[in-house]
């Protein structure tokens, strides 16, 4: 973290601007998950007003190391900032623009102390058997595919099962076509093309996976 050399100005204006923030609304809806979340538009109409009405303002960088900082100004000059890692998932515009937007949201809150989840009192964070929960592992998944029993299901997978696939490893995830199919054959024990070769059991399997992987970003 850098600061200019005196934030006495900044720190009184925050903690006034901190007693008007309100839990940011969760405006936006993940059709997949049917689940709702604060984009980065609710978050900044939520508090970009309340930060002017004090002198203060939000500015955040990227560089040419894929590194965001993110800069609280005060009228007076004054200034605290912190830069972060931005971790690509795809390195193309795509997966730039999903990391730049995904770090932009939770830099900028964490920086004014802001909320828009529910506060599980770090639960989530702690190794607890009860609370914590990893993604399975791509050798538990291919033991499970393996073992199923041949009687096991060999219905087609669902266009719902097809569309969230797709829609979790391209638009979540960042992944290409041949990321997706590779971790797929990790995952059930064979190689597909289409996703139309797999079963519903394999769609399970793969959604399953895919989504620990997402919770885990």
């Amino acid at each position: 973290m850098a600061n200019s050399e005196s934030i006495n100005e900044l720190a009184s204006a925050l903690i006034k601007a901190q007693a008007e923030f309100s839990v940011v609304p969760k405006d936006s809806v993940n059709p997949f998950f049917k689940s709702t979340y604060a984009a980065l538009p609710d978050v900044m109409a939520s508090v970009i007003p309340v930060l002017n009405r004090h002198g203060l303002g939000i500015s955040q960088f990227v560089s040419d190391d894929n590194t965001l900082t993110t800069y609280l100004l005060h009228e007076s000059g004054q200034f605290i900032s912190h830069t972060a890692n931005l971790n690509l998932a795809k390195a193309d515009p795509q997966g730039a623009g999903s990391a730049i937007t995904y770090m932009r949201r939770y830099a900028l809150m964490a920086c004014l102390g802001v909320v828009a989840d529910v506060d599980d009192d770090g639960n989530s964070a702690s190794p607890s058997a009860s609370n914590s929960y990893s993604a399975p592992s791509l050798s538990s998944k291919v033991a499970s595919a393996a073992s199923r029993p041949a009687g096991g299901s060999s219905k087609s997978s669902s266009e719902q099962q097809q569309k969230a696939i797709w829609a979790i490893t391209h638009k979540a995830l960042g992944w290409d076509d041949s990321k997706m199919f590779s971790t797929i054959a990790e995952i059930i024990g064979r190689s597909v093309e289409k996703l139309t070769e797999l079963t519903m059991d394999d769609a399970k399997l793969v959604i399953e996976h895919i989504k620990a992987l997402q919770e885990q970003q």
